[in-house]
């Protein structure tokens, strides 16, 4: 079996239970969820999901026949690899001894991520970047103590200059 993974971007109806329908259609037919990620458009009637999933050349090709035939979904198209540009947000609350204080903002600002204090020894990190550096940088923060951390699924876009509006 030849695995890949995959970003999906579908054009949804912004109303109630889309997001519902189109989870369920994974989760009944056995498809994993990597990531998922959605919100509302530049057009109020409509939302965006991204999905990050993978599976074999026919898997792949299933769960874009099964998402298109679902009524609310207007549209559905895989970003390919060389045009994908895609971001996540983490939010990480991390207690930093007093004598690596400077230390920790010198780290943080190397990310370009940016930090609050929200006690003596405890900040709130955020970071927005690529899924490769969230993840080397809370392998990084873990020289520190990590008590939370939440963090968003991918939002992605294809970087040409087609949208999601022009599949038919």
């Amino acid at each position: 079996m030849n695995q890949k993974t995959v970003v999906l971007s579908l054009l949804v109806s912004n109303h109630f239970g889309v997001l519902t329908r189109v989870t369920n259609l994974f989760s009944s037919r056995g498809y994993n969820i990597a990531s998922l990620s959605v919100g509302e458009t530049e057009n109020p009637k409509f939302s965006r999901i991204t999905i990050v999933t993978f599976g074999d050349e026919k898997i792949i090709n299933q769960i874009k026949l099964q998402c298109a035939k679902l009524e609310d979904v207007k549209a559905i198209a895989e970003v390919k690899e060389q045009e994908l540009y895609m971001r996540e947000v983490v939010l990480v609350k991390v207690r930093v001894n007093y004598m690596k204080d400077e230390e920790f903002m010198r780290f943080v600002h190397s990310y370009q991520a940016s930090a609050k204090r929200i006690c003596e020894q405890l900040y709130m990190v955020e970071l927005c970047a690529s899924t490769q550096s969230v993840d080397a940088f809370i392998d990084k923060l873990e020289m520190f103590e990590i008590t939370e951390i939440v963090r968003t699924g991918g939002c992605a876009l294809a970087m040409s200059a087609d949208t999601v509006y022009d599949i038919k």
